[in-house]
């Protein structure tokens, strides 16, 4: 009797740890089908080029351009023909420096947003597979968890139907009072193979 009662405790053991594996791995199931990989944002978003520099290097140029026409006035009217075109070229000269610091600007901000881009990309990428790896443990190790249950529920059973069997065997024994019996069972359980 005590080897069903055994038996019947591991059962309902085994079964209990079953469960609890298979709803483990159920959930670290849903979890992993449920996953969202988070969003990162490009640090150059919303950065702009820089113009109060230029603005003030412009500003400089057309001051300068006003003086050097009001000297050349000085100078009459071969002095304007003569030095008008030495004050246009620095003007022309000022405005090409500007334009060309605006797209420089304009080209490291658009190299940065590629390169934060990539480096977002592999960020993201990393944590999804880590969050990935993670849960299918956690399915994994639940899956382990359930199949164990189960074989300890079944060892635990025939454990207990053994029990029972050789319990009864030895109470038929008992009940014969055939010293002979006695020692038949005592020796096929010290030498099981027989010699």
């Amino acid at each position: 009797m005590f080897g069903l009662i055994s038996g019947g405790l591991s059962l309902i053991g085994g079964a209990f740890q079953a469960i609890q594996g298979a709803k483990q791995a159920s959930d670290a199931k849903n979890a992993l089908m449920e996953l969202k990989v988070p969003e990162l944002k490009n640090v150059t978003e919303g950065l702009q080029v820089s113009t109060m520099g230029n603005d003030l290097k412009v500003e400089n140029a057309g001051n300068r351009f006003a003086q050097n026409v009001d000297t050349l006035r000085s100078g009459g009217i071969r002095g304007v023909i003569g030095g008008l075109s030495s004050v246009n070229a620095q003007a022309k000269q000022t405005d090409l420096e500007v334009a060309a610091d605006y797209e420089k600007q304009q080209n490291d901000i658009a190299q940065m947003a590629v390169e934060d881009d990539a480096r977002i990309r592999a960020m993201q990428e990393q944590r999804y597979q880590n969050n990935v790896a993670a849960l299918s443990s956690q399915v994994n190790a639940g899956q382990q968890s359930m199949m164990q249950g189960i074989s300890g529920a079944l060892q635990g059973v025939s454990s207990g139907i053994q029990m029972d069997q050789s319990s009864k065997q030895f109470d038929k024994m008992l009940g014969s009072n055939n010293s002979d019996a006695y020692k038949s069972y005592f020796k096929s359980q010290l030498n099981p193979f027989g010699k």
